[in-house]
């Protein structure tokens, strides 16, 4: 136990002394952020009005038209209707933006004209003027156009789907309006009629509704995913390093006469571990500075918080799926003698993160179906697909315990057939053993 644990102070020291880890520490975060945001600010860097013109037969009707698209442009007005705020009182807030054709939105702004000339020639006009970029694009929205239930927008961009889906459905609710109204139905009842029904979702769990926070929770699995990924791929690859330079400085054959080789490989992938868990904790620490004066704005504060049982279940699945996978790095360190050898090999490490994360959109729909449960019961598939159980819908606890069970003894098993690979894989040197080779390291070894 001493020489174990004086490897892994040695193995700590050894990475956190460095420049590389304090600079990766600090700025790791800034990184992360600027990734985030750049991108956004970069998308809306030199964003102007979208100047657009909408060809009708009618002008009264282009004008219903321009409004209507104007308000469902403008995030409060879009508010309003789906609480069935009458058009009238939304074109009447709209005024002002009416009278110069301009939505103010947080997304984009939008300057609609209306031309009531559907010819030929007027649309070759538009297309120069398209052309020319003196306006962004046309929507033909003539009589034989609404007949035939098929409008053109021409552009020199194509419109995004979010944009095409919520035009067409205001155009639907345009044309209802104008059937209704042929009816003597007054704007009231039309709106009475046309208010749109939302449907809550809720989630019985122990014979209790909760609300539906299916997003958050997805958010949840999301970062622990992807710390399992980091943890795994950056530190995991670090103790086959580890293994490999001491391998091939011939340092081995010292610490060898000092330690066995299984307190040699604990020593290394707890020592590494507890390395990279400084670095998350710095990385969590510098979050929540930073995000605590955003938290503190938010009115439901409650609706963000990460309830206690699923904290713990986070750092017992992260912790036992580093060991897992650490342990599986370092045999692949021993059995190899170059690096790229190391990388070659590690698809099958790999091999089992890339399939649970295909598997987290079926654990969201449906957490208890039959196939999701054995699955989350697998050891190698576990740290990811147990956790992810357990954020969305908590399973029995005995299928808790059961998981816990088989991972810790996996990883107990683990231990001793790499620690066999291990004690002589480190030690040879040259030709990278196959197959048979390795079997008999495992049958003959004593650890």
């Amino acid at each position: 136990m001493r020489n174990t644990w004086l490897i892994i102070q040695r193995e700590y020291m050894e990475r956190v002394r460095t420049t590389s880890f304090v600079v990766l520490t600090l700025l790791a975060p800034a990184i992360m952020t600027a990734l985030m945001i750049l991108p956004a600010k970069l998308a809306t860097m030199g964003d102007k009005a979208q100047h657009i013109v909408v060809v009708t037969s009618t002008p009264q009707f282009g004008e219903m038209v321009r409004q209507r698209l104007l308000s469902a442009n403008s995030a409060s007005d879009r508010d309003e209707d789906d609480d069935g705020t009458s058009s009238q009182a939304n074109d009447a807030k709209q005024t002002g933006a009416n009278r110069t054709g301009a939505s103010q939105t947080d997304e984009k702004q939008f300057i609609i004209d209306v031309d009531a000339n559907p010819t030929e020639a007027e649309r070759a006009v538009l297309r120069d003027r398209v052309t020319a970029q003196a306006i962004d694009g046309y929507l033909w929205l003539t009589d034989d156009a609404i007949a035939s239930g098929k409008v053109t927008w021409a552009s020199r961009n194509l419109a995004g789907s979010a944009q095409r889906s919520r035009w067409s459905e205001e155009l639907s609710r345009i044309m209802l309006y104008q059937r209704l109204s042929k009816s003597n139905v007054s704007a009231e009842q039309a709106d009475l009629l046309l208010k749109p029904i939302k449907v809550d979702a809720v989630r019985i769990e122990h014979g209790r509704e909760t609300k539906d926070s299916s997003g958050k929770k997805f958010l949840e699995v999301v970062v622990m995913v992807m710390l399992i990924y980091v943890a795994v791929l950056l530190y995991g690859i670090s103790v086959m390093r580890s293994v490999l330079e001491e391998k091939n400085s011939r340092v081995m054959e010292v610490l060898l006469s000092s330690a066995t080789s299984t307190e040699l490989m604990i020593g290394k992938i707890f020592g590494v571990g507890a390395v990279g868990l400084t670095q998350i904790v710095v990385w969590v620490v510098m979050a929540g500075v930073f995000a605590l004066p955003a938290l503190a704005m938010q009115p439901n504060l409650s609706d963000l918080l990460v309830p206690p049982a699923v904290l713990v279940a986070f750092a017992v699945f992260f912790l036992l799926g580093y060991l897992l996978f650490s342990a599986m790095y370092a045999a692949i360190g021993a059995i190899t003698t170059t690096e790229q050898e190391g990388q070659q090999l590690q698809f099958i490490i790999v091999i089992p993160l890339v399939l649970s994360v295909f598997m987290l959109s079926s654990v969201v729909r449906t957490p208890d179906a039959p196939f999701v449960v054995w699955m989350s019961m697998v050891p190698f598939f576990a740290p990811v697909l147990m956790y992810a159980r357990i954020v969305i819908q908590t399973p029995p606890a005995w299928q808790i315990a059961l998981s816990l069970f088989l991972l810790i003894a996996t990883i107990a098993g683990l231990l001793i057939l790499c620690a066999r690979i291990y004690r002589i894989g480190i030690l040879i040197y040259g030709k990278r053993p196959n197959l048979p080779e390795i079997l008999k390291w495992l049958k003959y070894a004593k650890t």
